[in-house]
């Protein structure tokens, strides 16, 4: 790991937060392809993927994106794919890890605070994709996690 990189500290923290929930099986940090589900057990599902995407540091009110000093704030874009298995009632087992998954997403004080430098990040916005992928007996669906957060230029 990067000695600078809060965006590794962040997505490290978002996969223990999520390793937490007893209703998630297996967290890792690579999506899994459709044609891959079939090497999971049942056992090893719910399974979340983490995939975070690179920082977009957000322009100054001049539109250049140079940080005052040496800080930028940036947006972190992270990926939470869900992968389950239920042919029996699988909207309501996306009812019920969709829930569990936003809920401790915000519970994590640890992640999120407004005081910069106690918190990884200062700002996070959660949004639930609205396509659920549903092909018996798997079920996919993502959440798109946004973390505001401050980082000097010694690391991203």
């Amino acid at each position: 790991m990067a000695e600078n990189s809060r965006r590794e500290l962040i997505l490290l923290e978002v996969v223990d937060t999520i390793e937490e929930l007893s209703s998630i099986k297996e967290v890792q940090r690579t999506r899994v392809g459709f044609a891959d589900l079939g090497m999971y057990s049942g056992e090893q599902l719910p399974l979340v993927a983490v995939v975070g995407k690179l920082p977009k540091p957000i322009p100054k009110r001049s539109g250049r994106t140079t940080g005052i000093s040496d800080k930028f704030l940036s947006d972190l874009g992270v990926e939470l794919t869900c992968y389950a298995m239920d042919n029996i009632d699988p909207d309501s087992m996306v009812s019920n890890l969709a829930d569990d998954i936003w809920a401790k997403i915000y519970s994590n004080p640890t992640l999120v605070t407004d005081d910069y430098p106690d918190g990884l990040a200062i700002q996070l916005d959660v949004e639930p994709e609205i396509q659920v992928g549903i092909w018996d007996p798997y079920i996919v669906f993502k959440m798109n996690c946004v973390y505001k957060y401050i980082h000097g230029t010694g690391g991203i």
